[in-house]
């Protein structure tokens, strides 16, 4: 199996889209509306995304083995199927990619998105490629909890740090999760 990286620009990957397969043993479209925009708002901050794999079955022919969810996100922006969320719309001018100014437009257009081309691969290899990409941890709820920037937050990391707590409670401190219980 051969990799190789590169990087291409949200309107040319629309453009292609039809050249973008999405094989038979992949999930199902499986993002709601929320997670979608989420995503499409940080491509317009800016935001780097987690790297796209794609398998290359000829020169202009790509199975999308990761990034399905994500390149859906991208389509539904790009043909005004997806609208942003109210908070991105007063950030960014208009709920829909036609109502953006030609300045922001552009810059979702010429948004780079990171991405693997595999070639050379079996399908046994591919199988098994994509299962350990899927293999991530999500993040627990006492996770999401920390990562939240609040004086709240700061409190109760300060008093799980009481001696109290430290010698008198049996919570395993692994993934914080002696900070809240699910």
């Amino acid at each position: 199996m051969k990799i190789t990286s590169g990087r291409r620009a949200l309107d040319k990957i629309f453009k292609r889209r039809d050249r973008y397969e999405i094989p038979e043993w992949q999930r199902e479209k499986v993002w709601d509306t929320t997670r979608k925009q989420q995503l499409i708002d940080s491509i317009l901050r800016g935001w780097k995304l987690p790297k796209f794999y794609f398998l290359k079955l000829d020169d202009d022919t790509y199975e999308v083995v990761d990034g399905q969810q994500r390149l859906t996100a991208i389509y539904e922006f790009f043909a005004n199927e997806l609208a942003l969320a109210d908070e991105s719309v007063q950030r960014f001018g208009g709920p829909n990619y036609r109502d953006l100014t030609e300045r922001i437009s552009d810059s979702f257009d010429d948004f780079e998105i990171e991405y693997d081309e595999i070639e050379d691969a079996t399908e046994e290899e591919l199988k098994q490629f994509f299962q350990r990409l899927q293999q991530g941890l999500p993040l627990t709820s006492s996770e999401r909890l920390n990562s939240v920037h609040s004086k709240l937050r700061d409190f109760c990391k300060s008093v799980a740090r009481h001696t109290f707590f430290t010698t008198s409670i049996v919570v395993p401190d692994t993934r914080l999760a002696h900070r809240h219980s699910d």
